[in-house]
């Protein structure tokens, strides 16, 4: 029988069967490999997942040949295999808690993913990252894994994300908050990394000069990219002129003529990547380059002229990112409700859920 029809029969009939895997359907190695490919139309059975990501972390360092990317695939899809696609929007299982062991050897997995990742293809690399960090989203863990998420934030933005979009409150991650809350590489991520001081001071309000400081920053950081841009491009310029005859012809197909035709190589464009900031940016068009660059000089009038508003955006997206109850963000939000901010107070009462809140901006319309 045709091999990918066998798959797809056996995927079908344990899917409309609605099958509920054994305990010991996954053990070793070799019983991965014989249901991998069946293994998300089965039923959820938490001791089949622990078996998997058990089998994960043990497996990792061998010298074996085995396919890491494969078993974090299907610990993923096993995992998440009845909330579509949204990973974001989804807590991790709708009808059970995943026991705190289970998420640990999670966490494992990711940290191995920094730690250990001699063990992984470099192309594989960032995939792995990727669907560790997804498995990772929404859940709970100990002060242990938490210590090492604040320590690391430097290693990536995956771990950032975990650190600021954490989703209970956290004492370390709060006191991490306080220490780093001037750390320039931050600054781009104010309104969440305030929400971690709120949580244990609701009283607390940024002051403008934080907020400018962050601003100067921003530009500068900004203005240093799209200068090593332009130095990398007329760089690039150079060496085309001088040793271009000697870089790869490339083809190219001209559809007029109907004929293939070799053109000179060139080197491949830097990147330009700029900041990302909470607020418009105004936009300067004097200049081509491959995003949208910032008119320096206006953008500064604007964000100083409208810094009171910032201000108080600022503070309710980070009331909103906190994670006090809605009947708490309720009434430290209504301080900064004015015309100039409803589209932020809007999105953060849908966000957080809040009809309370709705409500009461309702009746001011």
């Amino acid at each position: 029988m045709n091999k990918q029809r066998k798959i797809e029969l056996q995927r079908t009939i344990i899917e409309l069967e609605k099958s509920y895997p054994k305990d010991d359907l996954i053990i070793s190695y070799s019983n991965f490999l014989k249901v991998r490919d069946y293994l998300r139309y089965y039923q959820f059975n938490p001791i089949v997942f622990d078996n998997l990501i058990t089998l994960a972390n043990e497996k990792w360092n061998t010298e074996k040949r085995i396919s890491r990317i494969s078993l974090l695939q299907k610990i993923k899809q096993y995992l998440y295999q009845d909330t579509g696609k949204d990973y974001y929007s989804k807590n991790t299982k709708p009808n059970f808690q995943l026991k705190i062991e289970t998420r640990k050897l999670l966490f494992n997995l990711f940290k191995k993913t920094f730690e250990e990742k001699k063990y992984i293809s470099y192309i594989q690399l960032a995939e792995a990252r990727k669907i560790c960090n997804n498995v990772l989203i929404n859940l709970e863990l100990t002060p242990i894994e938490e210590e090492w998420l604040c320590s690391n934030i430097i290693e990536s933005e995956l771990i950032l994300n975990r650190v600021l979009r954490y989703p209970i409150k956290s004492v370390i991650i709060s006191n991490w908050a306080k220490s780093n809350f001037h750390n320039d590489i931050l600054r781009s991520r104010r309104a969440e990394l305030l929400s971690w001081i709120i949580d244990q001071e609701p009283n607390f309000e940024i002051n403008q000069q934080t907020l400018l400081d962050d601003f100067e920053y921003l530009n500068q950081s900004d203005l240093q990219a799209i200068k090593n841009y332009d130095n990398e491009i007329a760089a690039n310029k150079i060496i085309e002129e001088e040793l271009g005859e000697y870089f790869p012809k490339k083809t190219q197909y001209n559809f007029f003529d109907r004929r293939y035709n070799e053109a000179k190589g060139d080197l491949s464009a830097p990147e330009l990547k700029l900041s990302k900031r909470p607020y418009g940016v105004i936009i300067d068009i004097s200049k081509a380059y491959p995003v949208n660059i910032p008119n320096f000089e206006k953008l500064s009038e604007d964000f100083i002229n409208n810094l009171p508003t910032h201000k108080k955006v600022t503070m309710i997206w980070g009331i909103g990112y906190s994670r006090l109850d809605n009947s708490l963000k309720f009434s430290l939000l209504k301080k900064y409700y004015c015309n100039e901010t409803y589209y932020s107070m809007y999105r953060v009462c849908k966000r957080t859920k809040n009809i309370e809140l709705l409500k009461w901006i309702l009746d001011r319309q």
